[in-house]
């Protein structure tokens, strides 16, 4: 862990979109398992929920128009603020899973982030509704009189349509061969759950429930 850190929206501004993209989803994807995480804590709620409020505007802005940099500072200080929270709730599912994936077949971190958060969310809604439901309004996609079911459910819809609003591939899409995927699921299944972050998940998956939630990124 650093002593310090030099924070600087400038230096992103060159960032390619592509990379914008896989980062920027990936520091959602920080916020939102640290937020919904078993191990957090008011002190990582305030940092997730205020990460939440600056990336959930301003991630497709800072995709698509890269020079913008009200977006970029937005970006900037939402990442930063959401790797303090995980670094005190941990992450969830969604990065137990990640790693193997990236491991295999060499797929970007965020990206493969980016391809499970619908599908992990999904799985883990209604054992956290209100929690994810808090996530949706921090981002904006809900408003503060909606009730949790329907937060929720916009939640998910919204990580859809980020994930086709900045061009996510599928797994397949990406080049991946879908036998070897296939073959490789228990194996990968068994190492995101010997990570110990699937544990930190509000709905606690086996290893058959993680092998389904892989088989969903074929389409």
């Amino acid at each position: 862990m650093p002593w310090a850190a030099l924070v600087d929206f400038e230096l992103t501004l060159s960032l390619p979109p592509r990379v914008t993209a896989d980062s920027g989803i990936d520091a959602l994807s920080h916020a939102i398992e640290a937020y919904v995480s078993r191990r957090a804590t008011m002190f990582s709620d305030a940092q997730a929920l205020a990460a939440l409020r600056a990336i959930g505007p301003n991630l497709r802005m800072a995709v698509h128009h890269g020079s913008d940099r009200k977006a970029r500072a937005a970006m900037m200080l939402g990442a930063t603020l959401a790797g303090m929270a995980f670094s005190n709730a941990s992450v969830a599912l969604v990065h137990g899973m990640s790693r193997p994936i990236g491991a295999a077949f060499h797929i970007p971190h965020g990206m493969s982030n980016a391809m499970l958060l619908p599908a992990v969310t999904e799985f883990g809604l209604d054992a956290a509704a209100t929690r994810y439901a808090d996530c949706a309004r921090a981002m904006g996609v809900a408003r503060g009189d909606d009730d949790d079911s329907a937060a929720s459910a916009a939640l998910l819809v919204e990580l859809r349509s980020i994930n086709a609003d900045l061009s996510m591939p599928t797994i397949v899409a990406y080049g991946v061969d879908e036998v070897a995927f296939r073959a490789a699921m228990p194996t990968m299944a068994r190492q995101a759950l010997a990570s110990g972050s699937p544990s930190n998940n509000p709905r606690v998956p086996d290893e058959a429930e993680v092998i389904e939630i892989y088989s969903r990124l074929l389409g």
